[in-house]
């Protein structure tokens, strides 16, 4: 008799247990349906306010800027570098005994996180249904459909595309001593690999050797221009010459920001994608000029100003501006 009433009271506990999850299940879903917001980490891009989603302006321009940059570029690699060098994390937050979350550096999962995330579009997500919130809106379902079009098509697609887009780094400014240009010339040999050269236009017109030059390795050649660049870079004379012009170009800028571009740039030079790198090379030198036993870089004109102005740090704000 009394495992009997002992087993009735336990489950009766169980059965109220149960009711309770219930109710509370079916509370938490009436309050998405009406948009709601019911806890956890809000969004990159909001802040919560009376269990309402209110837009954090400053994360909502990272928001703006990381849908449209990455319809400019169609690639999550380049974005995810331009973001890291721009210093920006996931959210910050403050738990609620007071302890503070910092944000972690951006990543590809974040990215295509945010960019899935209906939360942008003024929808909140109860298991898998969306439901329209009462929160503002960030991203506009235009931009929404751009970024989507892109991410429906194959990621592998869309990277060897990318790749494919620069493969030498010193097209249209390598020559030789001759006045020629050297042109980019590659092989693939049995095994898939893939060998990259600049070869003298003689050569090619003419016959193997007619210009004295033998044929380069496009990784050999690039090295060397690219540590002659960094070179100059961190001379210490060239920022004396650098500033005057800088300034004319750029009343703000003073000795500091001239000095944290300079050495910012050195500092990052490898996490630069490809087309980036070939861009500030063709920025910085007018033309490099090889012969048997040297190698010459010219520097066009106002080269290292121009490029101090658009290393110099700037705020996501400036990037909206531009993009508008």
């Amino acid at each position: 008799m009394g495992r009997l009433i002992l087993n009735i009271f336990l489950s009766s506990a169980q059965f109220e247990r149960e009711i309770i999850d219930e109710r509370i299940r079916d509370k938490i879903a009436a309050s998405k349906r009406k948009g709601m917001w019911m806890g956890g980490i809000p969004p990159l891009g909001y802040d919560v306010e009376n269990r309402r989603l209110v837009p954090n302006e400053r994360e909502a321009k990272i928001i703006r800027h990381i849908f449209r940059r990455f319809v400019e570029l169609d690639s999550s690699t380049m974005l995810v570098k331009e973001l890291r060098l721009d210093g920006v994390t996931s959210k910050s937050w403050v738990t609620q005994d007071g302890k503070v979350r910092e944000g972690k550096p951006i990543d590809k999962s974040l990215i295509y996180k945010v960019l899935n995330n209906r939360a942008y579009l003024g929808n909140l997500r109860h298991k898998e249904q969306w439901y329209q919130a009462e929160h503002p809106p960030i991203i506009d379902r235009v931009l929404w459909d751009k970024v989507h079009a892109i991410l429906a098509t194959n990621g592998r697609v869309r990277g060897n595309a990318t790749r494919a887009k620069v493969s030498y780094l010193l097209k249209g400014i390598v020559f030789g001593n001759d006045g020629r240009a050297l042109s980019p010339w590659h092989t693939t040999k049995k095994n898939g690999r893939r060998y990259r050269y600049y070869i003298p236009q003689r050569d090619a017109k003419e016959h193997a050797g007619a210009s004295g030059l033998p044929r380069l390795p496009a990784a050999e050649l690039e090295s060397a221009v690219l540590d002659q660049l960094r070179a100059i870079l961190r001379s210490p004379d060239l920022l004396r010459e650098v500033l005057p012009q800088a300034t004319k170009l750029d009343p703000t800028l003073d000795e500091a920001k001239v000095t944290v571009a300079m050495t910012r740039l050195d500092a990052i030079w490898e996490q630069l994608f490809p087309a980036e790198q070939a861009r500030i090379v063709k920025l910085l030198v007018e033309k490099i000029i090889v012969s048997p036993n040297d190698l010459e870089v010219r520097l066009r004109a106002n080269g290292i100003e121009r490029l101090v102005l658009e290393m110099s740090p700037k705020p996501i704000e400036q990037h909206e501006e531009a993009l508008a």
